[in-house]
């Protein structure tokens, strides 16, 4: 019976004539230490406080059959407190290892399969967690991600061309294609030692802390989360300096925000900032809700 909470089965289906013990189980451990390490460049564009670790359910003899449950943890993360975030990131990370699976057994030729478009498609599943209500989910840089996804190529080649390896993910089976062994690292698209990637949305936020001197960042909620940025809109903070637009904490802005990221040549997040870039209106609210300082406490 397998485990009711596993998140991840890998069957591999090998031939028992010819196969030794140590070549099939050398094969299990080089796929879950790649999908470990898969694991943890998906959950950098969710939040890279969030850590992940694939735990052993049970093991089957008849063919090699192994259930696995991602293990995630948080370390102190103000933008998740009090959020129910553990199921919607488990089935991001899921779904992302399905589509990356279905985007390694495609064929090389005129038409490659473009890393960028597989980024942009995990990114997308990442914004859907939702585990942030923000829309700042970065993409994960190429050259992060090949690493793994090569790992994942170079274990087909430990397969014979009689054995199959199917992996369940959310209960949907997949056979993987192990004659596909191409390597994505071998088709980066050319990009410089670092790199810096920004996006912008409309957002309302309820303000928390204000900025009266024009020193220091303003504090606001957007549903259970807490941001801190600064106001880069000089007609807007002048008028508010003059008095023009009144604000106490529990009223809203209506802004445009910035989302600015940095990578390292490793493709490693190593640096991200919000700005607020253009105020369109305030909005005051009758009474400030109930929770506007909740977790000061």
């Amino acid at each position: 019976m397998p485990p009711e909470d596993s998140d991840i089965k890998i069957k591999i289906d090998f031939d028992d004539t010819d196969s030794s013990a140590s070549r099939v189980f050398d094969i299990a451990s080089n796929l879950i230490k790649a999908f470990e390490d898969l694991d943890r460049v998906l959950i950098t564009s969710v939040d890279s406080k969030i850590s992940t670790a694939l735990i052993l359910e049970d093991v089957e003899k008849s063919s090699l059959t192994i259930w696995l449950r991602n293990m995630l943890r948080a370390t102190d993360d103000d933008a998740l407190k009090g959020l129910d975030w553990k199921p919607q990131v488990g089935k991001y990370l899921v779904k992302a290892k399905y589509v990356a699976l279905q985007w390694l057994d495609k064929s090389v030729g005129d038409d490659t399969p473009k890393l960028e478009d597989l980024t942009e498609t995990i990114r997308e599943l990442a914004a859907e967690t939702d585990a942030r209500h923000l829309p700042d989910y970065p993409p994960i840089n190429p050259a992060r991600i090949a690493q793994p996804l090569d790992a994942i190529q170079r274990v087909k080649g430990q397969f014979k061309k009689t054995e199959k390896l199917t992996v369940t993910l959310d209960k949907s089976e997949y056979q993987v294609d192990i004659t596909k062994q191409w390597l994505p690292s071998q088709h980066l698209p050319e990009t410089p030692i670092a790199q810096e990637l920004s996006n912008e949305a409309d957002m309302l936020l309820i303000v928390r802390k204000l900025d009266l001197l024009g020193r220091s960042q303003w504090t606001f909620k957007h549903g259970k989360s807490s941001i801190s940025a600064s106001i880069d809109d000089p007609d807007w903070i002048r008028e508010f300096h003059q008095g023009k637009h009144p604000i106490t904490p529990g009223d809203a802005l209506k802004v445009r925000m910035r989302f600015d990221y940095r990578y390292d040549a490793g493709g490693d997040l190593c640096d991200q900032k919000e700005t607020i870039i253009k105020v369109y209106a305030v909005i005051h609210a009758a009474a400030p809700p109930a929770d506007l300082f909740k977790d000061d406490e």
